[in-house]
């Protein structure tokens, strides 16, 4: 298990399912494009504190972030970055 590419991979479905762009979701994070991409693909973690703003922006509780569930289906190809 890779809780940082679960985390990641969450936090992308959570911003496609708001249908966010990554600098949409990145200004509303106060951090950059790139900085957001590398959560995503599980090469970087990130804070309480901005998991808490991620929580609130996607109306989640935090615990969702963490799931690693077959539920959570992505497309092949997402054009949203």
């Amino acid at each position: 298990m890779n809780l940082k590419r679960i985390f990641g991979r969450n936090v992308k479905y959570f911003r496609y399912r708001k249908h966010f762009t990554q600098a949409e979701l990145a200004e509303k994070l106060e951090m950059s494009t790139n900085h957001l991409g590398y959560i995503e693909r599980g090469v970087y973690g990130t804070e309480f504190e901005t998991i808490e703003k991620m929580c609130k922006i996607f109306n989640i509780r935090p615990y969702e972030l963490f799931l690693e569930s077959n539920n959570i289906k992505l497309p092949h190809r997402v054009d949203m970055q």
